[in-house]
């Protein structure tokens, strides 16, 4: 399961003289997880991008900012001050002020991408509005899975690629109209917060989450919150917690870590509690299975 986590990393691509002709143009993309209390942008933000002393800024380009978990607020020319939650993603639009922060006491994890183009702007026009730009979570984790790849093509240029990345602004517009459609309904609420929850699970295997405080940032009993994340999941939120950490002990065994340096690293209070675990879920204890695959 994709997830904004602590991989901070984006980039700011140069003019495209293809873009022109092609109609959609990725002009910048990242994530970047920024943590309760800390300073927003975060320090090494691009000048041009940067926040006036009122916290407000104007662009030349459209924008998508996903949050894909935490809780902040939004405030534009054209929309009074809201909260904004894990799964919203906010459009920019150029030339159109605007100011957002993460809440000090939740921080958030985000992601974005800034787009123009011919065709990208009869999109924006035809499809969405400045008086509506804070976009409910419907299809998150399908957003999120969009921007991995995108953020993979960006690591690793290939000839060409130009298009290829800007292919992928029209597949995040296309979820965020679709998500539009079904956004009043309790399902898609519903998904929304169970995604929220799933990410912050994964952001670090090797910490215990406080689930009753995350139930209480997210807005929700922890009661209610445990049973949502079944009802979708099949696991309660520390059944999963545990699962991803067992997962991610065969990435760390498979690559010659000891039995002994895995449990540690992902946080077991012993090897011994950590070996039942492992054998209780894949049928053989850790050493076992790492010698069968040396």
């Amino acid at each position: 399961m994709p997830t904004a986590g602590n991989d901070t990393f984006s980039r700011y691509l140069p003019p495209d003289p293809q873009a022109t002709r092609w109609g959609w143009r990725l002009i910048d993309a990242g994530r970047q997880h920024v943590p309760p209390g800390s300073p927003y942008p975060l320090a090494g933000h691009p000048l041009a991008y940067a926040f006036d002393k009122n916290g407000r800024r104007t662009l030349g380009e459209f924008q998508l900012v996903l949050v894909a978990s935490g809780s902040g607020h939004f405030e534009s020319r054209s929309c009074r001050e809201r909260t904004v939650s894990a799964g919203d993603t906010l459009l920019l639009f150029p030339g159109e002020w605007h100011r957002y922060r993460p809440s000090p006491r939740t921080g958030w994890s985000e992601y974005w991408l800034g787009f123009e183009g011919e065709e990208a702007a009869r999109i924006m026009r035809a499809f969405f509005s400045r008086s509506r730009p804070v976009q409910p979570g419907a299809y998150t984790a399908e957003a999120i899975r969009i921007f991995d790849q995108l953020l993979g093509w960006l690591r690793h240029p290939r000839p060409g690629g130009e298009q290829v990345v800007a292919s992928f602004i029209p597949q995040l517009l296309a979820l965020l109209r679709a998500g539009s459609v079904t956004a009043g309904t309790g399902r898609a609420r519903e998904e929304a917060l169970v995604m929220a929850v799933r990410t912050r699970l994964l952001e670090d295997p090797a910490q215990r989450t406080d689930l009753p405080a995350l139930a209480a940032e997210l807005g929700v009993s922890y009661s209610l919150l445990r049973s949502l994340f079944r009802k979708h999941t099949g696991h309660s939120p520390r059944q999963f917690e545990n699962l991803i950490r067992l997962n991610r002990s065969r990435d760390l065994l498979a690559a010659g870590q000891s039995v002994t340096a895995t449990a540690e690293a992902l946080g077991y209070t012993s090897v011994h509690y950590f070996s039942r675990a492992f054998k209780q879920q894949f049928g053989e204890p850790p050493q076992q299975w790492r010698q069968g695959r040396e």
